[in-house]
């Protein structure tokens, strides 16, 4: 009987019961937990920024955006296509399909970048509105936490555009477009929370809230 070499798989070992070297689940990378240990500061970050805008709300001088620019939905619909995009590509990597990944990598970088460029606009578009950063709190918000998500997006831009440069060849670029595959699973989903908090909350059910817990009619000064 032929048996597959042990480490085949990695940590594997010999099953008396079946003949056979089972399978075993790799072990986690640094970088993978590395990454894990960034969303998880990410997500914090956020869920902060989220809640000390709903205690905003609260305020008696708080007054709603106006509904989100165009720019904005053509945001949320480039953003998903390039996490869709980064998902093909990193399973085309694990098929060891480096060329067609690559090309899916490259896409999916542009559409990033193309994110950022109706980001910029849809600021453009909000100030021409009378919505500046200067001119209320909820528009202070805005500028704010869709920045903060920004900034996230261009740390994920330059780790993709280095990505491209070096054309992944090998298997540990495989693991790597993974990791950017992840990563931009996560700035999607705090997209699309920013998104629904931001224009999508009833402020009047953030008050009704407010005053469940005790936290009423608070005037600015």
């Amino acid at each position: 009987m032929n048996l597959p070499r042990p480490g085949a798989f990695g940590a594997s070992y010999f099953h008396p019961g079946s003949g056979q070297w089972p399978i075993q689940p790799a072990p986690r990378s640094a970088a993978q937990v590395g990454l894990w240990c960034f969303m998880g500061v990410m997500c914090a970050l956020f869920m902060l920024c989220g809640l000390a805008y709903l205690m905003r709300i609260a305020y008696e001088d708080w007054r709603v955006l106006p509904p989100p620019p165009w720019q904005l939905w053509l945001s949320t619909g480039l953003l998903a296509l390039s996490s869709l995009a980064w998902q093909l590509a990193a399973r085309r990597a694990r098929r060891g399909e480096l060329r067609k990944a690559e090309g899916l990598v490259r896409l999916a970088w542009l559409l990033g970048l193309f994110f950022v460029g109706s980001q910029l606009s849809a600021w453009q578009a909000m100030s021409a509105s009378g919505h500046s950063v200067a001119s209320g709190p909820a528009s202070s918000f805005f500028y704010l936490l869709t920045g903060l998500h920004g900034l996230h997006m261009a740390g994920g831009l330059a780790a993709a555009a280095w990505l491209t440069l070096r054309r992944p060849r090998e298997a540990h670029d495989a693991a790597a477009i993974g990791l950017c595959a992840q990563y931009w699973h996560l700035l999607l989903l705090l997209w699309l929370a920013l998104f629904g908090l931001l224009f999508a909350l009833p402020p009047e059910m953030v008050r009704e809230l407010c005053s469940a817990i005790g936290i009423t009619g608070i005037s600015a000064r």
